[in-house]
This record gives C-alpha cells, structure tokens and sequence, in this order.
C-alpha cells in the first residue's frame, strides 16, 4: 500500500529516511517528496497554504487510489485540508498539526517577524534560534547541544522558507474544534511531552476529539519522534 508523507517546517523528504526504512519494511510503498522552498524547488511569490494543497493533490493522483495520507506539524495541516477534499484515500494520519491563524499568533507573538528580519540582515543562525525557541520551542539545555550538531547546519538553509511558511500559516485560520473531518478514516498522533502545550499539543488534542479520530500518544517523546525513535513512531503508524 502506497503511503505519502508530508513533511513539515525547518524539514524536507531526507529527515524522514529512517521512517521510510521502518515503512518499507513493514511492507508500505513510501512517497515521500519535498515540499516547495528546500533543495532547489522555489516558492512561488503568490505563496499560501493552497499552494501546498493544490502540491499535494498532485502527488497523490500520482501515488493512486487507496493511498495512506500522513502529514507532520505543518505537513499534517496540509493533509488535514487536502484529505478533507478528497474519497479515494485508504486513511490519514496526522502527526502534532501544528496551531494556524490567530491562535498561532497569540502564541508566536513577534517572532515570525524578528526572524524576518534576522534572515534579510543575512544572520541565519538568530533566525533559526527565534524559530527553535519562540515558535517551537526547545528547552535552554537542549538548545545548546542543537546549536552544536549537524542537525542544526542542515536545517539552516530551511529558515528562509520556514518565514514564508508560518506567514502563511498566519494567514490561514482553522479552528481546530469546528474542523469539517476528512473523509477517510483517520488517526491523530501526539508525543506525551506536548500534552496541553502550544503550538502543537492542545491543536492535536483538539482535532481528535472534534473529528473523532484516535489519538496515539508516544510515551517520552514530543515533536520529532521521526528522528529520535522511527520505529516507534512507525509502531504507531501501523496500530
């Protein structure tokens, strides 16, 4: 069975090669692309959350009927959206859909914009830091061991596309409580380090009551399981 994942922000395809591994051993076709705004493929100037959804149709008319949908933190918005829109899909996974529109900016704050102007003063580094701790955020002693990794050198050249993307997020309002569900079943995934927190927690939690879709918590794990323990994000996945 064909699955299509949909990274999110600060990401592309390649983070999510270890989930692909498990994936595909456990016998899943996997369709993992990058999204627009990383390893050459530009955004458009007219740029907005329907862009990524018109990508998306693309994709999985491409991918076939019968398809699995998973999307993460940004990616799970774009799926939620497209998912809503579409009668051939197998079922949809939603990783941790991150906050959107005015809820997003109540918790945000300025941070979007001062990592704006980081970036235009060409200082990556205090753009990407403002992303990792005022929109999603790192504790102190674990953002020091992130700054000193490779991970953190190959997310930097993301931040530029990450402006664009939370803008766009900014712009596009869901109300996770009123939320129309997707046609096809879903599942609602959420690390248990991010119960009732912003801006990923309480969305997730949200969505899965309102859609009445079930909720997978990973014990001891947040926002990036696909990178800390793939197989047991897969294991749920695959419940």
């Amino acid at each position: 069975m064909a699955m299509v994942v949909v990274h999110g922000v600060l990401a592309d395809a390649a983070q999510w090669n270890d989930v692909r591994t498990e994936l595909v051993a456990a016998g899943h076709q996997v369709i993992a692309r990058d999204r627009r705004g990383r390893n050459g493929i530009a955004l458009n100037a007219d740029y907005s959350v329907k862009t990524e959804i018109e990508d998306l149709h693309r994709v999985l008319d491409e991918a076939g009927p019968g398809s699995v949908l998973f999307g993460h933190s940004y990616g799970a918005v774009i799926a939620l959206l497209t998912a809503q829109q579409r009668d051939d899909l197998h079922s949809v996974i939603l990783y941790e859909p991150i906050a959107t529109g005015h809820q997003l900016k109540a918790f945000v704050g300025t941070a979007v914009e001062r990592a704006k102007r980081a970036v235009e003063a060409g200082d990556l580094d205090a753009a990407m830091e403002i992303l990792v701790t005022d929109v999603s955020p790192t504790p102190p002693d674990v953002l020091a061991r992130y700054r000193g990794n490779r991970m953190w050198q190959s997310q930097l050249p993301f931040v530029p596309s990450a402006i664009q993307e939370l803008e766009a997020l900014l712009a596009h309002d869901i109300d996770y409580d009123q939320v129309t569900p997707p046609r096809a079943p879903a599942k609602v995934v959420l690390g248990a380090k991010n119960v009732g927190t912003m801006p990923f927690g309480r969305p997730t939690e949200t969505l899965a009551y309102t859609i009445g879709a079930e909720l997978l918590l990973l014990d001891d794990l947040g926002h990036v399981a696909h990178m800390q323990t793939p197989a047991k994000l897969v294991e749920a996945i695959n419940s």
